[in-house]
């Protein structure tokens, strides 16, 4: 067995997809997804891939770096998969370990990793390592063709008599409104009322707009919510690129002060009904478990599929020690 960097090649990503497709059957991945999220990330942000091989076969994967989404001095992601058939073979442990070594060096305060509650392992292998539950996040799927909208007629006329309306990224762009920087700033400022356990980094202008770029995005399903010229609100949709049939709701969120007044429900039901037109099988979608959004969603007709921990570990000292 030997541990090495990612290289980076088509056959490593391949590799990367075949194994979270033999752990996650249920969440299909493709090569090109990891590939754009790559492209993406920040470069100022430390970030690591590594791989296992054994016989020249690459058997499991890890991830380790900071967040560029809740960046805080001295803390660092990891995330290990480990292909089923090589579990409970000391793999997971061999990487970690590895991770924990590699990172020392970098005054490490703070661990952060995920598991799924359905994977009593993966939770396991956290819990015995100090890392404590912080944060449950509640995926959710709507069944498109099982939408009622009748229920949420009233949401388009509340919309006409509070004078907001509802325009996509490309209705923007053919009457010439310069929405990047508003919509940068907008988005910013709704993620601070997103639950998470540091506070949201604000991306770079420049990096913000490298994910417009990514091929699961669909500017006619980026929907912007408008009060006297303002921008208030948004939703938006992205497709998954392992599965054409699939869509992933993004930020949803309105302004404070606005809310309580059914601009999210209007928004919402606009992304349903272009699913609907779009004859997509399933919208998913995740929120932190008190989360307001999530019980607008239950409401929609989502339902909730298996929820996300995070996991967090204190350090005690410049070295990155474990607490005894």
């Amino acid at each position: 067995m030997m541990i090495r960097p990612f290289n980076y090649s088509d056959a490593d990503y391949q590799s990367l997809a075949d194994i979270s497709n033999a752990v996650w059957p249920d969440r299909p991945s493709v090569p090109q997804a990891t590939k754009e999220h790559d492209k993406r990330r920040d470069p100022k942000y430390y970030f690591q891939r590594l791989v296992v091989e054994s016989d020249g076969e690459i058997i499991a994967s890890a991830i380790c770096g900071e967040s560029d989404w809740t960046h805080v001095p001295g803390k660092f992601f990891t995330m290990i998969q480990v292909h089923p058939d090589h579990q409970r073979n000391g793999i997971g442990t061999a990487l970690y370990d590895h991770i924990v070594k590699d990172l020392a060096e970098r005054s490490p305060k703070i661990f952060e990793s995920h598991a799924r509650e359905d994977r009593p392992e993966g939770m396991g292998f956290l819990e015995k390592r100090g890392y404590k539950r912080t944060m449950r996040d509640q995926v959710s799927e709507l069944v498109v063709a099982d939408f009622d909208p009748k229920p949420f007629g009233w949401a388009a006329d509340r919309m006409a008599e509070i004078g907001v309306e509802i325009r996509t990224l490309p209705e923007l762009e053919a009457d010439g409104v310069d929405w990047k920087e508003e919509m940068w700033e907008l988005e910013h400022e709704l993620l601070q009322d997103v639950p998470t356990d540091d506070p949201i980094t604000k991306q770079p202008f420049d990096q913000w707009m490298k994910w417009l770029t990514h091929p699961a995005h669909i500017p006619e399903a980026y929907f912007i919510a408008i009060k006297d010229g303002r921008f208030i609100g948004v939703t938006s949709l992205w497709q998954s690129l392992a599965e054409k049939d699939k869509l992933h709701t993004e930020l949803t969120g309105v302004v404070r002060g606005l809310r309580r007044k059914g601009i999210a429900t209007a928004l919402k039901v606009r992304a349903i009904n272009f699913a609907c037109d779009r004859e997509a099988r399933v919208v998913r979608t995740d929120n932190e478990e008190n989360n307001p959004m999530y019980d607008l969603n239950v409401r929609l007709g989502f339902r909730p599929v298996p929820a996300w921990w995070t996991y967090r570990k204190e350090l005690n000292n410049e070295n990155g020690d474990t607490p005894t």
